[in-house]
């Protein structure tokens, strides 16, 4: 199917695993710190807000442990790529990016597990930026464990992201590349959760102004000195011929 085809689709999709679901837009994330005696520790989502302004290609960070896997960080070039403004972004599910574009049921099935596991993801989706104008995106995501909840000693693990407009182009000339600055982002993200060499208490989400901070930090995250990317098969496999 051309460009033109995949989006402008207008064929009735019902919500669920055979198409994608209405659009769900999150409350506004709140950024602001905390206090009492919760101060040593700084919010997740803030943290990696802020990293990602410094990634020079199309970059996101999503929540899978939130609900409705928001996107919590993004680059610069993920904004000039799709034209949404930051402040749009953040706290969405990046589908808004899909709306009005066919999504194979193959995709929709391995992005959910993508989100529901960690297992890599790519592919060649069909986007469309904020002036409505349409893009084939070369997406690859993979699940990166970032830490453990001190309460439950459960991982804390993110999917992480990068993007490509590959309308011009085999994608096939930006797939290693992506392979690579998957790599970057990890290094940035472990950069940002350490302060001043020594690694802090990391709270998921910020509390509310109706939510005033507990006694406890029971939400709080022991960040890895190293990330861990989610083991997959197929991407280790790749990345073992490249390196051949």
């Amino acid at each position: 199917l051309s460009l033109r085809h995949l989006c402008g689709y207008k064929r009735g999709r019902p919500e669920g695993r055979g198409g994608i679901k209405d659009e769900k837009v999150l409350p506004d994330v709140a950024l602001n710190g905390l206090n009492g005696n919760e101060q040593d520790a700084v919010d997740l989502h803030r943290l990696i807000a802020e990293a990602m302004e410094s990634i020079s290609f199309p970059a996101t960070v999503a929540d899978p442990q939130t609900e409705d896997c928001p996107l919590i960080g993004v680059s610069p070039d993920f904004v000039a790529l799709t034209q949404f403004p930051t402040k749009s972004i953040l706290g969405r599910n990046c589908r808004f990016l899909n709306k009005g574009c066919y999504l194979s049921p193959s995709h929709l099935r391995d992005i959910r597990s993508c989100v529901e596991t960690g297992k890599h993801f790519a592919g060649v989706l069909a986007n469309q930026r904020a002036d409505g104008t349409h893009f084939l995106n070369l997406v690859e995501m993979r699940g990166l464990k970032i830490g453990k909840y001190a309460s439950s000693g459960e991982d804390k693990w993110l999917v992480i992201a990068v993007q490509g407009d590959v309308s011009n182009q085999e994608s096939s000339e930006l797939h290693l590349k992506q392979l690579e600055r998957l790599e970057v982002l990890s290094k940035v993200i472990a950069e940002a959760l350490t302060v001043n060499g020594t690694i802090v208490a990391t709270r998921g989400m910020a509390p509310s102004p109706d939510e005033p901070s507990t006694e406890s930090c029971v939400d709080c995250i022991e960040p890895f000195l190293d990330p861990i990317w989610i083991p997959d098969e197929a991407q280790e496999e790749a990345r073992g011929r490249h390196l051949l």
